[in-house]
């Protein structure tokens, strides 16, 4: 695992956990997880709370590397520009079975150039910029990891564990990956993409104006009428023009992205209101609590009122009640431009 000033913990230590485990729960030395940096100093990690000390430098590396993995994190932009860093990439990647990146240590190895032509995976805000800034990698938006030819990628922090699990999957079967996912207390895949948590950011990003124009519709009008007819006019498209061009731009269909976007709106009211299942199944479009019970059982695995129960926000206490000075906005634009402090 390759680290620099500013990585994330999670997508270094989270990663490595499960080929750790492999060891553990096998009795055998599977793998040797290694951390490297440029001069094996203690890495300041993302926040500020603690460094990491790595294994050793990259001179140290054995002549063979059945897999390097750069992690992701805030200091990923310095990274990008760091060109000794990006030589040592360079340099590496033909000695390498196997080479990747966790979250947005994507955005390192595009600026390394390894990444070319390969189809990748990242967090989903970072796609954003990475697809804008580099037309040379082909982003797989709603990719929880992606296997590119020698090249494995995975979508935000935690994502690196499913993209180790199937690695670990390839290299000693189905069994071993799936003890270790049980072990870990963890499905060993995870239902859906990344577009679960991420479409109405998406909506913003789409180039195309006569798309965006329906994203936001839909956002905005979730119980009115979001039929092709209707959605169509918006756009002033054909609505075979539409659902062609509709699918080519998000890679969902418009009846998904509808389903998308009603099922975000009611999380979010489950988990910051009060009203019923029932009232949220209306003022999302779901039209009936068993409407909207059937999707979320298909699509999150749980009922609505188990989600309200578990995510669901406790009514505060007068004495504690936050007012809207108390409520600090997430700034979601700056941490596509790289400008928000972790």
């Amino acid at each position: 695992m390759l680290m620099y000033p500013q990585v994330s913990c999670v997508d270094v230590t989270g990663t490595l956990e499960p080929f750790g485990l492999a060891n553990f729960l096998t009795g055998q030395r599977l793998y040797q997880p290694v951390t490297v940096s440029i001069d094996a100093a203690p890495v300041p990690a993302a926040g500020g709370f603690l460094h990491l000390l790595p294994t050793g430098r990259f001179d140290e590396l054995p002549e063979q590397i059945d897999l390097m993995l750069v992690a992701g994190g805030p200091g990923c932009f310095d990274a990008a520009g760091d060109e000794d860093l990006l030589a040592w990439i360079r340099r590496l990647e033909p000695r390498c079975t196997r080479i990747g990146s966790v979250c947005t240590g994507a955005t390192v190895l595009a600026a390394s150039g390894v990444a070319d032509g390969h189809q990748i995976a990242t967090h989903w805000l970072e796609a954003i910029r990475l697809k804008r800034e580099n037309p040379l990698v082909e982003l797989k938006e709603d990719a929880i990891f992606v296997n590119s030819g020698k090249l494995w990628t995975s979508a935000g922090m935690l994502a690196g564990i499913d993209m180790a699990l199937a690695l670990i999957e390839q290299d000693h079967g189905r069994q071993l990956a799936l003890e270790i996912a049980r072990f870990m207390v963890l499905v060993l895949r995870r239902e859906g993409g990344q577009s679960q948590f991420s479409p109405q950011m998406m909506a913003d990003a789409t180039e195309d104006p006569r798309i965006r124009r329906v994203q936001l519709h839909i956002w905005e009008n979730p119980c009115g009428d979001l039929s092709v007819a209707r959605l169509a006019t918006i756009s002033a498209m054909s609505e075979r023009s539409l659902g062609r061009r509709f699918k080519q731009i998000t890679n969902a269909t418009l009846s998904r992205y509808i389903e998308d976007v009603r099922l975000s709106s009611a999380r979010k009211l489950l988990e910051t209101s009060e009203q019923s299942v029932q009232t949220v199944a209306s003022n999302t479009g779901f039209g009936t609590a068993a409407s909207m019970r059937r999707v979320f059982k298909r699509r999150l695995g749980t009922s609505p009122s188990s989600y309200k129960k578990s995510f669901g926000t406790v009514p505060a206490r007068t004495p504690g009640k936050l007012t809207e000075a108390d409520v600090v906005p997430v700034d979601l634009m700056g941490v596509v431009n790289g400008k928000s402090v972790w």
